[in-house]
């Protein structure tokens, strides 16, 4: 229902659970004598972006780093006592992502030596913590399993993975991903000493489809017909892209249905929305080319939800204070009404000249810059004298240009990812000219679903409105302002818990 995107859960494509996460997988194998840790790093197309500099320097350098970066943050405890967890092994392959980029995936085994005890078949105590980024996004697996003639005794994770070490995501648990950080276990070590299973390239994980919308980065270098049909498959893609959760469609309903919005304040709304969401993808795929990996880059979108819940707060007290205001008795609005500021230039039923047997028509130029007023309350008035002119009439904007624009903006200021990898791949692909196209037609079908459902909000309401009550005509505004502070509060709440 909020204007949130969250974008790393919401994409299919080349990596199932999104192209901002960071995926650890930890498989604590107990046997005599030894203790050994298999585990894999798997980063999407973005995060893997960000380490393209490292890996050019070299794959056998860049593993050996990680390798030891990833031991200090792993914790194994035997029988109360810490032991060290030592890289023995270490492979690392980039499987092929989204729009030509790649992914990475690390595989390592540790080993540590089981500390003396009792004897090979007494009961040992084992505990194991991954604290490696403990805030980034991902699927994180940890089970323990037997190796020789070792047995465990209890355990509170499984010994079977769900992922076959991130090669696979169990389809029904992509938007509720495993998080097991941690494993708590008893074991009896045995007598019988395994050497580790080596690393091979079947160790890879596989190639994955890539996403439809990043894909025609490549698709679209073939020709002027090749190029068309891109372009063409791109709006298709922005129009689907905009039916999803978020995109400030909340905001819209709010505002058109509940502020007497026109039919051209869907338009400039659905535009804003799509233009501000274009500038938001080039602007964070330009961030991104500049920032190394210790830069979690979906961090950005906590900060883009608290200052989006902000705008759409503030919008929403305005125009809710305003709304009361006028249907105050003696208030501006009142005051308003009684005098008829004239906004006879429109036609909702009633013949105001004959009505009134005088010419307002010196009152019809006055006061309706829309650049004036944040909110168009005052001077709504038919001058009936019985009091159901407080609806706006429906050539005056209930908000004016600026705000319009800070509304529009404020849902649009979350980049699509699969739009963000096609600036990238393109940028990286040499075909910047491509990919700046792609997205902007990619705009262009997310304007126009936006402004079609807008659209189909006005007509809507004004369907509602003449077949409702006069008390629903005059509560529908306060209830539009009502509900975009209390959209506006959730969203920003929910970037309060992100920051």
């Amino acid at each position: 229902m909020t204007l949130v995107v969250v974008g790393w859960a919401g994409v299919a494509g080349a990596h199932p659970l999104g192209n901002f996460t960071v995926n650890r997988y930890a498989r604590v194998e107990v046997s005599a004598g030894v203790v050994r840790v298999h585990y894999v790093l798997d980063e999407a197309e973005i995060p893997a972006f960000q380490d393209r500099a490292q890996l050019a320097a070299g794959r056998a350098g860049f593993a050996a780093r990680r390798a030891g970066e990833i031991a200090g943050g792993l914790r194994l405890l035997i029988d109360g006592e810490p032991v060290d967890l030592v890289p023995s092994q270490r492979l690392v392959s980039e499987p092929p992502g989204q729009g030509g980029l790649k992914t990475l995936r690390l595989a390592v085994t540790y080993a540590a030596a089981l500390p003396p005890g009792p004897g090979p078949d007494e009961i040992r105590r084992g505990s194991f913590r991954d604290e490696n980024q403990p805030d980034r996004i991902g699927w994180r697996e940890v089970l323990v399993v037997a190796r020789g003639d070792a047995e465990i005794l209890s355990s509170d994770v499984p010994a079977r993975d769900a992922s076959d070490e991130l090669r696979r995501y169990p389809a029904d648990l992509l938007q509720a991903p495993l998080d097991r950080r941690s494993a708590d276990f008893s074991f009896v070590p045995g007598r019988v000493a395994v050497p580790p299973s080596p690393l091979t390239e079947a160790a890879a994980a596989p190639r994955r489809a890539g996403g439809g919308f990043a894909a025609l980065v490549g698709r679209g270098d073939g020709g002027g017909v090749a190029l068309a049909g891109a372009l063409v498959l791109a709006v298709g893609f922005g129009a689907v892209h905009a039916l999803a959760p978020g995109h400030g469609k909340t905001v819209m309903a709010a505002y058109l249905v509940g502020t007497r919005g026109r039919p051209r304040d869907a338009v400039a709304l659905g535009t804003i929305v799509s233009l501000m969401h274009t500038a938001s993808v080039l602007a964070l795929a330009l961030v991104l080319a500049r920032l190394d990996r210790s830069v979690a880059a979906e961090d950005v979108y906590p900060w883009l939800t608290l200052v989006s819940g902000v705008v759409v707060t503030g919008v929403g007290v305005v125009l809710l204070a305003r709304r009361w205001r006028s249907r105050a008795p003696g208030g501006a609005g009142g005051a308003e009404v009684a005098h008829d500021h004239g906004h006879h230039d429109h036609d909702d039923g009633h013949d105001h000249h004959d009505h009134h047997g005088h010419d307002h028509g010196h009152h019809l130029d006055h006061d309706h810059d829309p650049d004036h007023d944040l909110d168009r309350g005052h001077g709504h008035g038919h001058g009936h004298g019985h009091g159901h002119g407080h609806a706006l009439p429906p050539d005056v904007s209930p908000l004016s240009r600026r705000g319009l624009i800070a509304l529009g903006a404020s849902g649009g200021l979350f980049p699509s990812p699969s739009a963000v990898v096609v600036v990238i791949s393109a940028f990286s692909l040499d075909r910047a000219g491509l990919g700046l196209a792609l997205v902007a037609a990619f705009s262009v079908g997310l304007a126009v679903t936006l402004t079609a459902v807008g659209l189909a909000l006005v007509y809507g309401r004004a369907f509602a409105e003449r077949r409702g009550s006069r008390l629903a005509i005059e509560v529908l505004p306060l209830l539009g302002a009502a509900a975009l502070v209390l959209v506006g509060l959730v969203v920003t709440g929910q970037g309060v818990r992100g920051v």
